[in-house]
């Protein structure tokens, strides 16, 4: 009876485990919800556990995500706000959307489609970190709002089909680098869906490479959730902003250039002759391309499980609210156990003009604070 218990007792623990995770379930576009995994890429057989290894080639779609697509496609207006949802299990009311302590950031990608997500492709629309004057983060938000996250898309995108990358880190273990430490380090919850966006203008937005905009050691990446903070570096590239022409919202600290300031010497000789004025010219310096070593990896991948897709759409204003969910304390960091994924991602190599004295060991990073926007309307 004891060892049955005992049994039982790890059956339990390693259940809550699998609890705290989340997934990408539905989204709502041009006001109409899809159903659950419609256009996004077919989930493995645990479709609520997170990857961990940020060079494995699982980091760009989730578990297998760049091997499998979407059944369909779903069309999208051009500088819509569409809706992405994410959940633990499944949009019953019971359902907490993922476990109060496992705080962090949300960022959304696109790319395009026929890119499968490989090379310089990737450009983000949307961030949220961490907000000091409420001292909330952007999984307390979507826990509040039943998993939904509204995503503004640029509206001068060119027409076509795109990948959808949406992306929360949980933060409950990364004061340890993942790769000093596997059974610790940041959880990144990663699926992808596909739209083909419609009414577009001609922008093509600069491109970075999943694998390859992080590394386990980048500031935000590690962090102490426990320690006292009162702001949050996101990690990754700046948001692009539509008629930018390139990302904006928060200073890339990999790609930085910095201006030196001109002065004029003048020179007077005794024939008086004019003065002679010369000025310094500002000196720039490739920064070096960042390197990453991969890290050992169990070859382990769980299985397929694509479940039934409903092929049309259902009216958003049927759906039931889900209630708000209470955010379980925890007063001092946990260790919890993981799947780990194969390693077969590379990062890839970038460089920008930076300063001759600009430090270039960590991944792009950069603090801000996104307001969420009120849910979407019917575009038409």
């Amino acid at each position: 009876m004891k060892i049955a218990f005992s049994f039982g007792a790890t059956v339990a623990l390693l259940a809550s485990m699998a609890n705290a995770h989340t997934y990408l379930s539905k989204m709502v576009l041009d006001g109409q919800q899809t159903a659950e995994g419609q256009c996004i890429r077919p989930y493995p057989q645990n479709r609520n556990f997170p990857v961990k290894d940020v060079l494995s080639t699982d980091i760009t779609c989730g578990v297998g995500g760049v091997s499998k697509t979407a059944s369909e496609t779903c069309p999208v207006e051009a500088g819509s706000t569409i809706t992405v949802e994410w959940h633990h299990n499944d949009d019953s009311p019971s359902d907490d959307i993922i476990d109060g302590t496992h705080l962090g950031p949300c960022m959304v990608y696109m790319a395009p489609l026929e890119s499968n997500g490989a090379g310089d492709v990737w450009f983000k629309i949307f961030e949220d970190g961490y907000d000091a004057a409420s001292n909330t983060w952007c999984v307390d938000k979507i826990r509040s709002n039943g998993g939904k996250l509204d995503v503004p898309l640029p509206a001068d995108i060119k027409s076509g089909d795109y990948l959808l990358r949406t992306e929360i880190i949980a933060l409950h273990e990364s004061d340890t680098d993942y790769a000093v430490n596997p059974a610790r380090g940041s959880q990144f919850y990663v699926n992808c869906a596909q739209l083909s966006v419609k009414d577009g203008g001609d922008a093509v937005p600069e491109g970075y490479s999943i694998p390859g905009i992080y590394k386990s050691d980048s500031p935000g990446i590690i962090f102490n959730l426990y320690s006292s903070y009162t702001s949050y570096p996101i990690p990754g590239p700046p948001v692009y902003v539509s008629g930018s022409g390139s990302g904006s919202g928060g200073e890339d600290t990999d790609a930085t250039s910095a201006e030196e300031p001109t002065t004029q010497a003048p020179s007077e000789d005794t024939t008086g002759a004019a003065e002679e004025t010369t000025s310094a010219s500002e000196e720039t310096e490739d920064a070096p391309a960042q390197e990453s070593s991969n890290v050992p990896k169990t070859d382990e991948v769980p299985a397929e499980n694509t479940g039934d897709v409903e092929s049309n759409y259902t009216d958003a204003s049927t759906e039931p609210d889900a209630p708000e969910a209470t955010e379980t304390p925890e007063s001092s960091p946990g260790s919890e156990d993981s799947p780990v994924y194969s390693t077969d991602g590379s990062a890839a190599d970038a460089s920008t003009d930076a300063p001759e004295e600009q430090p270039t060991s960590s991944a792009p990073v950069h603090t801000t604070t996104t307001t969420v926007a009120a849910p979407p309307g019917k575009c038409h």
